[in-house]
């Protein structure tokens, strides 16, 4: 592969694009049972683990480079749109929302571990929300219980404290992309 050049997704996309809008690394697309990984060390998506039997993801689901959240890992995010893209497409989106959750692994310490949820930027939908305030209950509703769900038989546990709204979900991602800057 002569000229071509590798680039570490966490590490060297930068966060956000030239216009300000917040970049997603699709991990896993929406509709999978099987959650991947990106591996950072190796460069490459890997299978994750399998989902137990009736729960796929709602949509596509990834991370935000540059970026560190309480748990360690990069920020992760969900992609509210239509259509599902693939594993390592990287989607320009806008901040709505997060979901505050906090997290515990096998008695472990107590981590927080929030949900961004983002929106496409290039979406031509001219109703695309601004704000999760904007989003139907019933899918919000459908994100808490898949988090719940999806968790089941890994040993985590986690508790769900509300929605956040555009502002300071931006604040959290400003946060993570602080702390990954220090560490």
């Amino acid at each position: 592969m002569t000229g071509m050049i590798a680039i570490n997704m966490v590490r060297q996309l930068p966060l956000r694009d030239g216009d300000g809008n917040v970049r997603v690394v699709v991990e896993t697309p929406g509709g999978s049972r099987v959650k991947y990984k990106y591996v950072e060390s190796l460069g490459v998506f890997a299978w994750s683990r399998l989902l137990p039997p009736g729960v796929v993801f709602p949509f596509d689901y990834g991370f935000l480079p540059g970026t560190t959240s309480g748990d360690g890992d990069a920020l992760d995010a969900i992609v509210w749109a239509e259509q599902p893209t693939q594993s390592g497409v990287v989607v320009p989106a806008r901040v709505i929302g997060a979901l505050r959750v906090e997290q515990q692994r096998d008695g472990g310490p107590v981590k927080r571990n929030d949900r961004i949820l983002v929106v496409p930027v290039l979406d031509p939908n001219e109703q695309t929300p601004r704000d999760v305030t904007d989003v139907p209950g019933g899918v919000l509703t459908e994100l808490e219980r898949f988090f719940v769900a999806s968790l089941d038989g890994t040993g985590k546990v986690i508790q769900l404290r509300g929605w956040a709204d555009a502002m300071e979900a931006e604040g959290l991602v400003i946060a993570a992309e602080g702390a990954f800057n220090a560490g």
